[in-house]
């Protein structure tokens, strides 16, 4: 006797509910949030998986004319110009006079491209999202430009916010405001 197509299927149905391995239980769907611990201006913080495209040397740099003491020039990297910060300066407010920064973070968002100087970098974390908590107190230099943070080790690690940082009004712009600056003017 023939058998027909349909009764192929529904045997090959039986066969495989027989041999069938059940799939594991999922172990934990607990949400977590990952970032690079790195510390800019002597403070520890927390920077999101993706904005950051990478960490390099800091790269030598052609001053800027004009713009304001954070701004330390600009560099060639990967074959465009890409202005660097110095971290110190643009969160403590005042010229930094320390170590040369040897390292700087690269930040790619569209229309913004920068590198800003890091005094440190720790490494990659995970935290369970739960946790993270939205009213920490962190350092008053940083205060506007984070969004909450996470305890590690006793110590809280705030999470810079890229996007507050590049919506910032001083970022934003900067050039010098007339009567600001420390360059002489030739006449």
């Amino acid at each position: 006797m023939a058998v027909t197509a349909l009764q192929s299927l529904h045997l090959l149905e039986r066969i495989y509910v027989r041999e069938a391995i059940t799939p594991p239980e999922p172990e934990n769907t607990t949400m977590m949030w990952g970032g690079t611990s790195l510390s800019i201006a002597g403070v520890q913080l927390l920077v999101g998986e993706g904005d950051i495209d990478e960490i390099i040397e800091t790269p030598d740099v052609t001053k800027i004319p004009g713009t304001k003491p954070w701004v330390m020039g600009i560099a060639t990297h990967k074959g465009s110009l890409l202005p660097i910060f110095s971290g110190d300066a643009f969160f403590r407010k005042t010229p930094y006079s320390g170590r040369p920064r040897e390292y700087c973070m690269v930040v790619r968002r569209s229309g913004f491209n920068f590198g800003m100087t890091i005094s440190a970098v720790e490494r990659d974390l995970k935290f369970p999202i739960e946790q993270r908590d939205m009213s920490c107190v962190v350092d008053s230099s940083f205060a506007d430009l984070t969004l909450g943070g996470f305890y590690r080790d006793d110590k809280v690690l705030a999470v810079l916010d890229i996007d507050k940082l590049i919506a910032d009004s001083d970022f934003l712009n900067a050039s010098v405001i007339e009567g600001d600056s420390t360059e002489e003017i030739d006449r």
